[in-house]
């Protein structure tokens, strides 16, 4: 009989396997995949935490902070000798979705738009508010509990 785990222990789980999954593939060839942060190496249900109020299914996944700041991170992490628990922690720290609209998405995408495809706000720095870019883009969106 497989044990009961609390959502908090599968996202730590999940984020522990995703850290060593990173690591291993950065020692082995001095990089990564963002997709380690994906279903199923981290199932979508952990990570969902919000709904754009233009939503409408079946919409986008948006990662409030993208997942290519995240692994990035986490190579200078393993370069600084952090171990896979401090890596899963800043992992289950940043790494949300909000479900948006694909107008709010290709908003986020453009050049002409936010522009912040796969980056941050220029003058946003780790530790910051990690729902940032989604409000500087305007979008809108309510918690899912």
């Amino acid at each position: 009989m497989a044990p009961d785990f609390t959502r908090a222990d599968l996202l730590h789980r999940a984020c522990l396997r995703a850290a060593f999954c990173i690591r291993s593939l950065y020692e082995e060839k001095a990089s990564s995949d963002s997709r380690l942060l994906n279903p199923p190496i981290i199932p979508d249900a952990l990570t969902i935490v919000g709904r754009s109020k233009n939503w409408s299914a079946p919409g986008r996944r948006e990662h409030v902070v993208p997942r290519r700041v995240i692994t990035m991170e986490c190579h200078e992490m393993i370069k600084a000798g952090r171990s896979d628990e401090e890596i899963a922690a800043f992992i289950a720290a940043h790494l949300k979705i909000v479900l948006v609209s694909p107008q709010e998405s290709a908003h986020l995408d453009a050049k002409a738009g936010a522009d912040v495809r796969q980056k941050m706000p220029l003058d946003w720095k780790l530790g910051g508010d990690p729902y940032r870019r989604l409000g500087d883009a305007g979008i809108v969106w309510d918690p899912i509990s």
